[in-house]
């Protein structure tokens, strides 16, 4: 185990000899030793989680990370900030146009991932709108290619109407469930909107935790605006990696995403999308996972 996804109210989250202890009705449900874990993911109200254990965390760079859909929130060790003149980089490049060209590159690879989710779903059969959603996305990718581009508005003007036909054509040809209709952020009560909000939650983590042992704050992004509190980084880097983690994991249960968003789906959507960033792919000529490579 890797990862620890918390989703039940009521529960207690103690330490006890370099284990986790969960508690439900001060029962002991489950023991975790620290040693397996890179990160604890509480993802509901009412879950109460010992000092020790918190400290613990901390001094093995395990990021515990609160979240409600509307709020984030992570806790992590200062001394993981490798050295001051990474950051010193990454803050020189809002000035230096790298912000920007970055900004170029995250969406680029954001919409080749989308265009090759299409193919991998439509593969070996003729589905509407096909040609033309992928002849947009093309040309999308050519415009970010070949465009000077010198505002972030820009960018942003383009992966929305990218994402626009994108979901439109998943909607169109059933790759999602008939109560989608279409793609909404926050606070969506339509089940496959709830399964990608929460899905893109426990990939923001992932990303977070990956900016975080890089040395680079997750605050100062290229994309995303900058205000207090908002993980810019970590959401702009993950903008790559939604369709390709997530997406494709909410199309491949489709099936089952009716009524309610309980807890049972949300412990498939959190175990497959585990799943997916424990595959291992080519990268650099080497064999790893991809959250390694992330």
């Amino acid at each position: 185990m890797k990862h620890l996804v918390l989703n039940s109210f009521g529960l207690f989250l103690g330490l006890k000899s370099q284990r986790i202890i969960i508690y439900q009705n001060k029962e002991i449900i489950k023991e975790i030793a620290l040693k397996t874990l890179k990160t604890i993911s509480i993802n509901s109200n009412g879950i109460t989680i010992s000092s020790d254990l918190i400290f613990a965390c901390s001094m093995r760079g395990i990021k515990i990370f609160f979240q409600n859909f509307n709020t984030f929130s992570a806790t992590h060790a200062l001394y993981e900030h490798k050295g001051v003149n990474i950051l010193k980089q990454q803050f020189a490049s809002k000035e230096n146009a790298k912000g920007l060209s970055l900004a170029k590159e995250l969406i680029i690879g954001k919409i080749k991932n989308q265009r090759s989710t299409i193919l991998y779903f439509s593969r070996n059969q003729e589905f509407r709108s096909k040609d033309i959603t992928i002849q947009s996305l093309d040309k999308a990718i050519n415009m970010l290619r070949n465009l000077q581009i010198k505002d972030i508005n820009e960018i942003f003007t383009i992966e929305a109407n990218a994402a626009s036909r994108y979901f439109d054509f998943l909607k169109l040809n059933s790759f999602l469930p008939d109560s989608f209709e279409h793609r909404t952020k926050k606070e969506s009560t339509e089940i496959t909107n709830q399964a990608l909000n929460y899905g893109y939650a426990i990939l923001l983590n992932i990303v977070y935790k990956s900016i975080i042992n890089a040395g680079l704050n997750p605050y100062f992004g290229v994309l995303h605006t900058m205000r207090s509190s908002k993980p810019s980084l970590a959401l702009d880097i993950m903008e790559e990696y939604r369709s390709f983690v997530v997406d494709r994991n909410i199309i491949k249960i489709r099936s089952l995403l009716k009524g309610e968003f309980n807890m049972q789906i949300k412990k498939l959507v959190a175990s497959n999308i585990l799943n997916s960033l424990n595959k291992k792919l080519i990268y650099n000529h080497k064999k790893l996972t991809l959250e390694s490579i992330i």
